[in-house]
């Protein structure tokens, strides 16, 4: 699934900011790397982002630097700057996670960061009508991919099953991957649930900075 694409003109014409502005928060990495994609065009190359998310960010920047710092705001909305050493007594406090997630917790207290987010990524798969234990995969799949919350733009969690048959019988498997795209299973693959792992990040940042 491919994200429309707005112009580096479009983007400062339509937020008011700056090429200055915008290079800065780059390099501060309120806007991540990964989100300046270059592209061949009639005029020669160009920078594209995605649009979605470019315009939130710019706004949300816009809106928080009057209270915060710009190195505050680099802690509380860049994805890439994950907090390493917070931990968290009651997971379901989150709205992220929230009562759906209660069903996904292993432990009493002291839920790390990324263990945070992937009970979140769970929790978003129940409230998408999943069944526990194929919610259950999304969390352990995160549980061991911590690595990718170092740097998670680009990375989708993808839930899906499929259906086997041998000599007569019919066994429907459920299974989680991630990556960047993109993303291909196999044609027998049914997607079920399909997560941005960076808005994750940033939704549980931001329910932890308040």
């Amino acid at each position: 699934m491919s994200e429309e694409l707005i112009s580096k003109k479009e983007v400062l014409r339509l937020t008011g900011i700056s090429y200055g502005q915008l290079y800065r928060w780059k390099r501060m990495g309120l806007i991540p790397e990964a989100w300046f994609i270059r592209r061949s065009t009639f005029t020669g190359q160009e920078t594209f982002f995605p649009k979605e998310k470019i315009i939130k960010r710019i706004q949300e920047i816009l809106k928080l630097k009057e209270e915060h710092s710009l190195e505050e705001l680099v802690r509380l909305l860049s994805p890439e700057a994950a907090p390493e050493k917070v931990t968290h007594g009651d997971p379901a406090a989150i709205s992220a996670i929230g009562m759906e997630g209660k069903e996904l917790l292993w432990k009493d207290g002291a839920y790390t960061f990324a263990e945070l987010v992937a009970l979140a990524a769970g929790a978003e798969a129940l409230r998408n009508k999943t069944k526990l234990h194929q919610a259950r995969l999304l969390v352990e799949l995160l549980r061991r991919g911590e690595e990718d919350l170092r740097s998670p733009t680009g990375i989708y969690l993808v839930l899906a099953e499929k259906a086997l048959e041998r000599e007569g019988i019919s066994v429907r498997i459920s299974f989680a991957v991630s990556g960047r795209e993109p993303l291909r299973l196999d044609p027998e693959s049914k997607v079920i649930v399909r997560l941005d792992l960076e808005k994750l990040v940033e939704r549980v940042k931001r329910e932890l900075g308040r």
